[in-house]
C-alpha cells in the first residue's frame, strides 16, 4: 500500500491494535486516508514521525517501507518479537522476507551452514538472532529497526525499545491483583478487535484459562475453544480444558495427537525454514489445524510464564542468587546436587556461592550441556563449540540493572520467548492460514509486568509450596478451586520419551534413520555417540528424547536443503 502520490510504499505482516487511535491523530495532523486499514496507518505514521513511528505502535508487526523521496528502505519488527523478519545483505542487493525459505530463491543465496548456529540449536533448541542457520543471513531482533539507503549504506540494526524492570514497592496483593486484571482485560479487548470470527486455544493451564475467562466476560456469544491431548495421561491436560470449557459454556473442540502425527515432520521442517527443536510445535500444528476448520483467528495464552514468573526455573534461580531467602522444601537436598552433577564448576553445592549470571543461566536452561555436545560433534568441528552464546552477551550487559532475581525473566523475554515460543506458534499457525494473537505478549502487559514486585507473584500457596503467577491465579481462583490453580505444571509437551522408547511407536523410525541408514547428520556428528543415545534412551531413567528429536528434525532439514560447510 502507498501514500497519496506513490512515493512511500509499505509491505507488512501483522496487526496494529491501536491503529484507530493513531488514525485520529494522523487525520488531525492533516493526513488523508483512502481506507480504514491499519496498513495505511503505518504509511502515514512514517510520513509524520519517520523512524520513530514504531514507538507509537501497539501490536505485532514486521514491515518494510520504501521511501522514494528519502531514497531509503526502513524495516522494523515488533517490541516482543511476535512476527519474524529475515534479511540478506550482499554487495549487490538487500533482500528481506518474513520466511527464511523465501530467500532461497535468490540467485546468489549463500547455502553455507553456520556451524556456530548449529551448536546454538543443540544448546538452546533454536538459533538466536541475529544469526540464522545460514552464514551471512540474519534475523532482525525484536524491537529493532534498520535503514538501508538506496546506495546500499546501512544504519542499524538498532533497538527502539527496551523492557525496563523497575519494581514499584507499593500496594497490597489485592491491589496488584486488581491492577493486573484491568491491564489484561484491556489487552484482551484490544486483541478482540477484528472483522472475522475468532476463538481461543485452551490447554487447560492457568494462562489459557485466564484468557478464555476474560474473553467469555467480554463477548456476547460463546467463545470457541480448541484443545489438543494425548493418550499418555502424564502429558495431557484435556480434563482441565473440558472443565474450563464447561464452566464458561464455550463451543469446545478437541483432538487427540498420536505417534502417527509425526508424519507431518517434513512439512514442519519446510515451514520453519531452519532447525527448530521445540517438539511442542507438533501439538501446536494440530491445534492450529483444528481451529482453522472453524475460525480464521484465535487468542492464545502464550507469554504468561515469562511475564508473571511461572517457570520453576525462576524459583530455583531466586533461591540460588539469594541463599539467605527461605528455601523451597528439600531444595538443598535435591536441586543443588542435581545441578552440581550437570556442571560442578558452575553449580557448586556451597550455599554461599554466587552465580556469574550469563554462563550460569545458560547452564541452567540449556538443552544439551557442553560435554555432551563435544562428544557429539566430530573432532574436526570442535572449534564450533563454545561455552558462550555470543548473541546473549550484549543482552547480559543490558541486564546489569535488572534485579538479580529477575535476571532469568529478562533473558527469557529477550531470547526464549521470541525465538522459541513465539516462533513456534507463529509458524505452526500461519501454515494453516490461522492468525494467532497473544494478549499476554503485549507491550503494555510487559511494561506492567516489569514493575510488579517479585514477591507479589512468587508466594507460598495454601499447600506450603513456593509457586509463581499468584496474581494471575487470583483471577482464575475466583472461578476454579485451589486444586485447579496449584496443580503441578504440565506444559505443552509431547510424549516423545514414550514414543522413542524400546517398543515405542516411533522406535523403528528412529533406528531406520540413524542406525540402518547413512544419515546426513553424520557429516557433523559422530555415529557412535548418536547410537549410544538411542541405545541408552529409557535405561536407568535416561531420557534422550529431546536431543533425539532435535537430531530427527535436523536430519529432515538437511535432506530438504543442499547446504555446504
Amino acid at each position: 500500500m502507498s501514500n497519496e502520490d506513490g512515493s512511500v510504499w509499505v509491505t507488512y505482516n501483522g496487526e496494529l491494535y491501536n491503529y484507530r487511535e493513531l488514525r485520529v491523530q494522523l487525520l488531525a495532523a492533516g493526513h488523508h486516508f483512502r481506507s480504514s486499514s491499519d496498513t495505511e496507518v503505518i504509511v502515514h505514521a512514517w510520513e509524520e514521525w519517520g523512524e520513530r513511528c514504531v514507538e507509537q505502535f501497539r501490536g505485532m508487526f514486521a514491515f518494510a517501507i520504501a521511501d522514494e523521496n528519502r531514497r531509503e528502505l526502513f524495516l522494523a519488527r515488533d517490541h516482543l518479537g511476535i512476527k519474524p523478519l529475515y534479511y540478506y545483505h550482499s554487495t549487490r542487493q538487500f533482500a528481506f522476507a518474513s520466511e527464511l525459505q523465501a530467500l532461497l530463491a535468490l540467485p546468489d543465496f549463500p547455502n553455507e551452514i553456520d556451524l556456530q548456529a548449529l551448536d546454538d540449536y543443540l544448546r538452546l533448541l533454536y538459533v538466536p538472532a541475529p544469526r540464522t542457520i545460514y552464514r551471512n543471513v540474519s534475523k532482525l531482533p525484536p524491537a529493532h529497526r534498520i535503514t538501508i539507503g538506496f546506495d546500499g549504506k546501512t544504519d542499524g540494526p538498532e533497538p527502539y525499545w527496551t523492557l525496563q524492570f523497575r519494581a514499584e514497592e507499593n500496594g497490597s496483593f489485592d491491589e496488584w491483583s486488581v491492577r493486573l486484571e484491568e491491564v489484561l482485560r484491556d489487552s484482551v479487548r484490544a486483541h478482540l478487535v477484528a472483522d472475522v470470527p475468532f476463538g481461543a486455544f485452551l490447554s487447560g493451564g492457568i494462562d489459557s484459562t485466564a484468557i478464555v475467562g476474560l474473553m467469555a466476560e467480554e463477548m456476547t456469544e460463546p467463545v470457541r475453544t480448541f484443545s489438543i491431548g494425548f493418550d499418555e495421561s502424564d502429558f495431557s491436560e484435556l480434563e482441565y480444558a473440558r472443565e474450563v470449557a464447561q464452566y464458561w459454556k464455550t463451543d469446545h473442540h478437541e483432538e487427540i495427537v498420536r505417534p502417527d502425527a509425526l508424519s507431518i515432520l517434513p512439512e514442519l521442517v519446510r515451514h520453519y525454514g531452519e532447525p527448530f527443536g521445540d517438539s511442542s510445535a507438533i501439538p501446536t500444528y494440530y491445534v492450529s489445524r483444528l481451529a482453522r476448520h472453524h475460525v480464521p483467528m484465535v487468542l492464545t495464552g502464550d507469554g504468561g510464564d515469562e511475564a508473571l514468573l511461572g517457570y520453576g526455573r525462576y524459583l530455583g534461580w531466586r533461591k540460588w542468587v539469594n541463599p539467605g531467602l527461605p528455601q523451597r522444601p528439600r531444595w538443598k537436598q535435591l536441586v543443588r546436587p542435581a545441578l552440581a552433577r550437570i556442571s560442578p564448576n558452575r553449580f557448586p553445592t556451597d550455599s554461599q556461592s554466587r552465580p556469574c549470571r550469563l554462563e550460569d543461566w545458560l547452564g541452567w536452561v540449556g538443552s544439551v550441556p557442553h560435554k555432551l555436545r563435544r562428544d557429539l560433534w566430530h573432532p574436526d568441528h570442535h572449534k564450533s563449540l563454545s561455552q558462550h552464546v555470543k548473541e546473549f552477551e550484549e543482552i547480559d550487559q543490558e541486564a546489569a540493572g535488572v534485579p538479580p532475581e529477575q535476571y532469568g525473566q529478562y533473558i527469557d523475554y529477550r531470547t526464549y520467548l521470541p525465538y522459541d515460543i513465539l516462533t513456534k506458534v507463529d509458524i505452526a499457525s500461519m501454515c494453516h492460514s490461522l492468525e494467532t494473537r497473544t494478549p499476554l505478549v503485549d507491550v503494555r502487559v510487559a511494561e506492567f509486568a516489569a514493575i510488579i514486585p517479585w514477591h507479589m507473584n512468587v508466594r507460598r500457596n495454601e499447600y506450603g509450596n513456593w509457586t509463581g503467577k499468584h496474581l494471575l491465579k487470583q483471577y482464575v481462583a475466583k472461578h476454579f478451586g485451589p486444586s485447579f490453580v496449584e496443580r503441578k505444571k504440565t506444559g505443552f509437551g509431547v510424549p516423545l520419551k514414550h514414543w522413542f522408547a524400546t517398543g515405542g511407536a516411533l522406535r523403528t523410525e528412529l533406528c531406520d534413520r540413524f542406525v540402518v541408514s547413512d544419515a546426513r547428520i553424520y557429516e557433523f556428528f559422530q555415529r557412535e555417540t548418536v547410537h549410544s543415545l538411542i541405545d541408552g534412551h529409557g535405561r536407568e531413567n535416561s531420557d534422550s528424547s529431546q536431543l533425539l528429536w532435535q537430531l530427527l528434525f535436523l536430519e529432515n532439514w538437511l535432506e530438504q536443503n543442499a547446504v555446504t560447510v
